[in-house]
C-alpha cells in the first residue's frame, strides 16, 4: 500500500466560488401565470386509454393547446389558455365527452435550483399553501421549479406569502 501525503492547502475563494451562470440553492424568485381554464373529463368509455385518445384527438383537431395533462383512472384533465375555453367547451359537447370546465385558474412557479435534492423543500411549499387554506388544483416539479394550479384569486396571495418567508420582497 503506497502512503500518499495530502495537502493541506485550501481553496482559495475563486475555486469555490459560484461561477456566473450558477444560482445560489434555494427558492429564487416566485412567478404567477393567470388566464388558464383546467379542464376535467370524466367517465371515458372503455377501453380508456383508446377514448383518451380520441379526446386528445379532438383537442388538437380544435387547435388548442394544452398543458399539464394528468390520466385519472377513467378520464383525464389538463390546462387551456382562457381565451380557448368556449372552443373546448363546444368540442367536448360536440364529441359527448363529459367534461368539467374549472375557469379563472393560475399557475404558480416556485423557482429553485436542483429543488428536487433539497430534502422537504416540495412538500414544505404545499404544506405551506394548504396552511394558508389555498385549494391546490394540480401540482407538478421539475428539476428547478414546481408548479401549482390554483384559483386566480389566491395566486397573488400566495406567491405574496412565500416571497415575505424568503425575504425576496
Amino acid at each position: 500500500m503506497n502512503n500518499q501525503t495530502v495537502s493541506n492547502t485550501a481553496f482559495s475563494q475563486s475555486q469555490i466560488a459560484e461561477t456566473d451562470f450558477e444560482k445560489p440553492r434555494g427558492i429564487s424568485s416566485i412567478e404567477v401565470r393567470p388566464g388558464f381554464t383546467q379542464v376535467h373529463i370524466t367517465d371515458l368509455a372503455d377501453p380508456v386509454s383508446k377514448t383518451r385518445v380520441e379526446v386528445l384527438a379532438s383537442v388538437a383537431e380544435a387547435g388548442v393547446s394544452l398543458d399539464f395533462l394528468k390520466l385519472t383512472p377513467k378520464g383525464l384533465s389538463f390546462l387551456v389558455p382562457a381565451a380557448k375555453t368556449d372552443v373546448i367547451k363546444q368540442t367536448m359537447q360536440t364529441h359527448s365527452f363529459k367534461a368539467e370546465l374549472a375557469t379563472d385558474r393560475s399557475i404558480v412557479l416556485v423557482h429553485a435550483v436542483n429543488m428536487r435534492d433539497e430534502e422537504g423543500m416540495i412538500a414544505g411549499i404545499v404544506r405551506r399553501a394548504i396552511s394558508m387554506g389555498i385549494p391546490i388544483d394540480h401540482v407538478t416539479d421539475m428539476h428547478d421549479r414546481m408548479l401549482i394550479v390554483t384559483q386566480s384569486k389566491y395566486a397573488e396571495q400566495f406567491s405574496s406569502e412565500i416571497e415575505k418567508e424568503i425575504h425576496l420582497v
